[in-house]
C-alpha cells in the first residue's frame, strides 16, 4: 500500500534542542511550508533564544498526545506530506500521527512500525538476534526484589521513555538505588509528564561509540561513526548519586567501521521493523565485541548533525528528505571518503574556549565557535520553569562548541580530552 502524498506542509514535532533545525532548511529547498509543533513554553522560549522561526508554530500543551496534535494540525488546516520527529520525546507521536494521517514516511517506515522505548528495544533485540551482546537489565516495578541483585554493581538505572541523559543514573550500590529511583520520580519527562518506566541495567565499561545513518529497505546506510567522550557528574542534593553526560564526540567517515558494528546495525532494523528513516545506535566495545546500548529513530541532536556533514560531507537531513519524498537510493549518495576525523567538545566556560586555541598541536586545526548569551530564566513565567525543567537541566549551560580536525584520530582525541579534563577541573 502506498501512501497518497496530497499535503503540501512538513510537519516537525519537537524542535531541536541543539538549535540547528535542519529539517527547516530542506523544507524551504522545496517549497513546503514548515510547521513545528512544541509546547507553548519552548516556543517561547527558542524565541528568546533566537532560532530560526518556522513558517508556522503551534503551541500544543502536550505533544506526546497524538490526538492533541491532530486536533491542532486540523484547526490550523495543516496537510502534512512528510511528518517527522525533531526530538526524541515525541518520536513516539510522529509516527502514530504519520500512519493515522496517511503521510509519509508511512507506509515506507513500515506499515506496522511504532519505535520501541529503551525495555521494548532490548526484547525485541533478545527475540530476533539473541547472539548480539546487551548488558543485563531489569525493569523496574512494585514487585521487583532480589532480581536486581543478580545485575551485580554498579547498575544503570534510567527512564525506558527518557532522552539527552536525562534520569539517566550510575547507582554504585544496592543502598543507593531507592534514593535513585525517588530522583526520577522528582523528574518530569520534557514538556511534563510522568515516565512510563524505568529499568536497571547492568554497568558495561568500554569505550563508547555511535552510528549514525539512515534505513533504506530495510538496510543500514552508516552515514558515521562517532566515539564518544562522556562525564560522570555528581547530581547536586542527590547525595552518592551521579549522571551521565556526553560532552564531546569524534566523527569519521561510516566506511570505517567495523563488521560487527555493522551487523548491530542491521539487525536493530531487523528487531525493530524500521525499513525507512534516519537512526542513530549507541553501543560499548567490550573486550567480546559491540554491546547494545540504546537505539533512536531521528537526527541526533548536540550538533552531531553539522558534525557529520563536516566530517563525512554528507548533509544527513536531506539525506532523509531524499529517500522519504524523492524516493531515492542514499547508498548511492554518500561519498565514500573516509580519512578525515573532526571531533567537537562541549565548552561550559570561558576558559575552555580559552584554553582549545592554545593546546593543539601541529597539523591539528581547531576551530572556537562561541554561542550567543543565554537569556535569563527570569523571563520566564513559573509554569514556564516548571514545563521547562527538563530542558534547562539537559540543554543549556553552554557557551560554545570547539571542533577539532586532523589526519589522525589521535590529536584529536588527545586535544578533546585535555579540554573535558578542563571541564572537569570547572
Amino acid at each position: 500500500m502506498e501512501a497518497a502524498v496530497t499535503g503540501s506542509d512538513f510537519v516537525q514535532l519537537g524542535a531541536t534542542r541543539d538549535g540547528l533545525d535542519p529539517y527547516l532548511d530542506c523544507a524551504r529547498r522545496r517549497s513546503l511550508r514548515a510547521v513545528l509543533v512544541e509546547t507553548p513554553a519552548y516556543l517561547r522560549w527558542r524565541k528568546l533564544l533566537g532560532r530560526r522561526p518556522f513558517d508556522l508554530e503551534i503551541g500544543v500543551e502536550e505533544p506526546q498526545d497524538p490526538e492533541q496534535v491532530r486536533e491542532a494540525l486540523a484547526a490550523a488546516q495543516v496537510r502534512p506530506a512528510l511528518l517527522l520527529s525533531g526530538f526524541e520525546r515525541y518520536v513516539y507521536t510522529a509516527f502514530s500521527l504519520a500512519r493515522s494521517l496517511r503521510a509519509l514516511p508511512w507506509p515506507s517506515v513500515g506499515e506496522d512500525f511504532r519505535p520501541l522505548d529503551k525495555q521494548e528495544l532490548r526484547s525485541a533485540v533478545h527475540r530476533v538476534a539473541g547472539h548480539l551482546a546487551q548488558p543485563r537489565h531489569l525493569l523496574l516495578g512494585a514487585e521487583t526484589g532480589g532480581e536486581t541483585e543478580e545485575i551485580g554493581y554498579p547498575q544503570v538505572i534510567k527512564p525506558v521513555d527518557g532522552g539527552g541523559g536525562l534520569g539517566v543514573l550510575l547507582v554504585r550500590s544496592a543502598d543507593r538505588r531507592p534514593a535513585a529511583l525517588k530522583y526520577i520520580e522528582s523528574l518530569a519527562n520534557y514538556g511534563g509528564g510522568e515516565f512510563t518506566g524505568v529499568v536497571t541495567e547492568e554497568f558495561v565499561e568500554g569505550p563508547e561509540v555511535s552510528l549514525q545513518g539512515v534505513a533504506h529497505a530495510g538496510k543500514p546506510i552508516l552515514l558515521s561513526v562517532c566515539e564518544k567522550l562522556t562525564a560522570v557528574e555528581d547530581i547536586p542534593d542527590a547525595s552518592g548519586l551521579a549522571g551521565f553526560r556526553e560532552v564531546g564526540h569524534i566523527a569519521r567517515h561510516g566506511n570505517t567501521v567495523s563488521p560487527e558494528l555493522l551487523e548491530l546495525a542491521q539487525s536493530c532494523l531487523d528487531a525493530t521493523g524500521y525499513r525507512e528513516g534516519p537512526f542513530h545506535i549507541d553501543a560499548i566495545l567490550g573486550p567480546d565485541g559491540p554491546v547494545l546500548v540504546e537505539m533512536g529513530f531521528r537526527l541526533s541532536g548536540g550538533s552531531l548533525v553539522a558534525l557529520i556533514k563536516q566530517a563525512t560531507g554528507a548533509d544527513w537531513a536531506e539525506l532523509v528528505f531524499r529517500i522519504h519524498l524523492d524516493g531515492e537510493d542514499p547508498g548511492q549518495l554518500v561519498e565514500p571518503d573516509g580519512t578525515k576525523s573532526i571531533g567537537q567538545i562541549r565548552a561550559v566556560s570561558e576558559d575552555q574556549l580559552t584554553a582549545a586555541a592554545e593546546i593543539a598541536p601541529a597539523g591539528c586545526s581547531v576551530q572556537v565557535l562561541p554561542v550567543g548569551p543565554t537569556p535569563s530564566f527570569a523571563e520566564l513565567t513559573a509554569d514556564e520553569l516548571t514545563i521547562l525543567a527538563s530542558d534547562i537541566t539537559r540543554h543549556s549551560g553552554s557557551v560554545g562548541r570547539v571542533l577539532v580536525t586532523s589526519a589522525q584520530d589521535g590529536d584529536v582525541r588527545s586535544v578533546l580530552s585535555s579540554l573535558a579534563e578542563n571541564r572537569r577541573r570547572d
